[in-house]
């Protein structure tokens, strides 16, 4: 049995996985956080949660000097493999107990990190005690409880088949609630000005090599609790949602984050 996804066992097993297939995605919503974050030459930037390092190395192409954060220590390993002359500092650390000096940065930057701690408000919280005051964080989720690449797809699928058993959501997705909660959420941790912007990316994948015995299909939690015929019945819809999609021989299948915007109050 695989590990759960809270879990640092699950992303030091992870790595090479993640930077094959969903990097070359979630790296365009790092450049977007990068952006969003108003980062400029000098600025102390904080990357919680930062996997292999894309919003860390784009953060300090742009100038930012960059602490960068994972409890995965294969992850803190791997980024410390591409930094270079960057002006980067990664660190194994819990991004809900930061080890960190308060207010000694002058940005805070999350991408699709922060809904999976078990206590994300904790995370929130921390971000906001080691901005100095005025700081800015940007943190970024998924518009839905399901993901990316062919989750959506096949949670769609399932439900329409069998509404009684919709595609189960394995970690905390209570930060993508409607709007209005996020920003009660941001406030709560001490987070003003708060601003939501919406960022949309094509997830891209061979069409010829997308079949049911695709690994991102034969191993999808949405899939959980369903087999034989009604488990087939869901993988065929999706995969004919998916083809219709198709570019020649690449699919896009969409997908959408919301980004939360806020400076320390």
């Amino acid at each position: 049995m695989s590990e759960p996804i809270q879990t640092t066992g699950y992303w030091n097993g992870a790595v090479d996985s993640y930077i094959a297939g969903a990097e070359p995605f979630t790296a365009q919503f790092c450049e977007d956080a990068v952006v969003l974050a108003d980062v400029d030459a000098g600025l102390a930037l904080l990357d919680v949660a930062t996997g292999p390092g894309a919003l860390a190395l784009a953060a300090a192409r742009a100038g930012a000097v960059v602490t960068a954060i994972d409890f995965s220590q294969a992850m803190i390993n791997r980024l410390s493999a591409r930094i270079g002359e960057l002006p980067i500092t990664p660190a194994c650390m819990d991004g809900q107990a930061l080890d960190l000096p308060d207010a000694s940065f002058d940005r805070a930057c999350s991408v699709f990190g922060i809904p999976l701690f078990p206590d994300w408000r904790a995370g929130l919280s921390e971000m906001a005690r080691v901005l100095r005051p005025g700081g800015r964080a940007v943190v970024g989720i998924a518009d839905n409880p399901h993901g990316f690449g062919p989750n959506p797809l096949l949670a769609r699928s399932r439900e329409k088949h069998f509404p009684l058993s919709p595609a189960p959501v394995d970690v905390r997705m209570d930060l993508v609630a409607e709007p209005r909660r996020l920003v009660t959420e941001f406030a709560a941790a001490g987070f003003g000005n708060i601003a939501i912007e919406e960022r949309t990316h094509d997830f891209v994948l061979i069409a010829s090599l997308f079949t049911a015995d695709h690994p991102m299909i034969a191993a999808n939690p949405m899939l959980t609790g369903l087999l034989g015929d009604d488990r087939l019945r869901v993988i065929g819809e999706a995969i004919e949602e998916a083809h219709r999609r198709s570019r020649g021989d690449h699919l896009l299948l969409p997908g959408t984050a919301r980004f939360i915007i806020g400076a320390k109050s």
